[in-house]
């Protein structure tokens, strides 16, 4: 009987514990409401009732927001509005989202845009900044800077020419042609930032 009612007792208690995590959790994260169509005033307020935030408040018709309606998010977070404003054509902040969302929101205003691609190696996809900047006019094509996920080691290049074939056969960061065993050529030159350096061999 005792063992029974041990059973029962974990049980009861168990269940607390269980029913105690799940309110926890609804009070520090909330579900982005669906304010798409609604205008950015009224959609900042829905935003505040779930206890959340908006980056802008404006009076023109939301046509997307991040993180998506029906996302859980921790309370306090601010989610980002984007308006539908044909007029001024401003250029809304697209960077740091995942290139596939900000996709869905440049095709439905219709923007032309071009994608480049950097090595930052922070998060594959990931939106480093755009040109023009958020806030800017929008003047018929955006230049995305995306994130491939990779990282390359840059360098401050120095002058190579002068140098032994030798000294150098083992530098990851150098490319070596040619039969002699001094450098004579290099490209790109003395000051430039780059991932490598091209040395051409000669005699001296």
């Amino acid at each position: 009987m005792k063992v029974f009612l041990g059973i029962l007792t974990g049980i009861a208690v168990g269940g607390l514990l269980f029913l105690f995590a799940v309110k926890l959790y609804q009070n520090l994260y909330s579900t982005v409401p669906d304010v798409v169509g609604l205008s950015g005033t009224e959609a900042c307020e829905r935003l505040k009732a779930s206890g959340l935030f908006c980056d802008t408040s404006s009076s023109e018709t939301v046509l997307e927001t991040y993180p998506r309606a029906g996302s859980r998010v921790k309370k306090g977070r601010t989610v980002n509005l984007y308006y539908e404003n044909p007029q001024k054509k401003i250029v809304p902040r697209l960077s740091q989202l995942n290139l596939s969302v900000a996709e869905e929101i440049l095709k439905r205003l219709g923007w032309n845009y071009e994608t480049v691609y950097f090595p930052f190696g922070t998060e594959k996809d990931r939106i480093l900044a755009t040109y023009p900047e958020d806030g800017q006019v929008y003047n018929g094509k955006l230049i995305l800077l995306i994130d491939t996920g990779e990282r390359e080691s840059y360098f401050l290049v120095e002058n190579f020419v002068g140098k032994k074939a030798d000294e150098l056969k083992d530098d990851p960061r150098v490319l070596l042609f040619g039969t002699g065993d001094t450098v004579v050529a290099q490209y790109p030159p003395e000051g430039s930032i780059a991932t490598e350096v091209i040395l051409i061999l000669g005699e001296e």
